[in-house]
């Protein structure tokens, strides 16, 4: 946990009632936009919908060691895990809580692709050009290529919903900070799909890089900001890795390791200044 035992305590209260409550009676976040009414039943105490999957310890275990090289460059042990705890979860969905984010749903090592599809075709914030082009192909790169097994922390602002794979809070703030990018954007379809394309990406990514940053610094302490660095500049320079090889494919673990490896050394170099 970035924060002091109060702010931890603050985190839970606002932001573990509502995943509590829709695994209690097995709600469902599949609403959106379109139906607010609905989607305001389901978020009891905080305004953030949670739903998190099934437990299935072969294919957790399967995804476990897809995330080996993930775990290897961050150097922590919880990337990837599989294993999301309540603390994660409350400190994501206070964020998102704090900036008004009311329907992003976060999918906590979940996979739901009939949920997903219904998610996309709801979404009024995203132009329905941009859905059904460019959101379909995220969707059956979801539903095809499940992040429960070889995915990744991330926000699809097709869905407006925040996939959560590792227990690192670090992994998935900047991509609630990506959802609120996408928020404050007049042209929210347009931003999002550019964003898809190699290198531009790199783009949202520094900004909420730097949001991250910003928020631990109003909400934590000196540090805590030093213990996110780490993190946070790591998985910056394996984004830049990922940007960079699909356009040069040829040597991309090399990439990752020496972008992974800088962005640790940058965060040494700034947290001794």
């Amino acid at each position: 946990m970035f924060f002091r035992s109060k702010r931890i305590s603050l985190v839970f209260e606002t932001g573990v009632l509502c995943f509590m409550t829709g695994i209690a009676f097995g709600q469902s976040c599949d609403s959106n936009e379109g139906s607010n009414t609905s989607f305001e039943k389901r978020s009891v105490g905080s305004h953030a919908c949670v739903e998190r999957g099934q437990d299935r310890p072969v294919i957790d275990g399967v995804g476990w060691v897809f995330g080996i090289p993930s775990k290897i460059l961050l150097w922590d042990r919880r990337a990837l895990n599989h294993n999301v705890s309540d603390s994660t979860v409350a400190e994501v969905t206070q964020y998102l809580d704090q900036n008004h984010l009311h329907h992003t749903v976060v999918r906590v090592n979940q996979y739901a692709p009939l949920e997903e599809w219904k998610r996309l075709t709801q979404n009024r914030n995203i132009a329905p050009g941009w859905r059904y082009s460019v959101g379909t192909l995220k969707w059956m790169k979801y539903t095809l290529v499940p992040g429960r097994l070889f995915g990744k922390d991330e926000y699809n602002p097709f869905t407006n919903s925040l996939y959560l794979y590792s227990d690192m809070p670090t992994l998935g703030l900047p991509e609630a900070a990506y959802a609120k990018d996408v928020s404050t954007r007049e042209r929210s379809g347009t931003y999002a799909a550019v964003q898809e394309l190699p290198l531009v990406s790199l783009w949202h990514e520094t900004l909420a890089t730097g949001e991250v940053q910003r928020y631990v610094r109003i909400h934590g302490s000196s540090e805590d900001m030093n213990k996110i660095r780490h993190d946070l500049y790591a998985r910056y320079g394996m984004e830049i890795a990922g940007s960079a090889t699909q356009l040069l494919p040829d040597g991309s673990g090399l990439f990752a390791i020496v972008s992974a490896v800088g962005g640790h050394a940058a965060a040494t170099i700034q947290a001794t200044r």
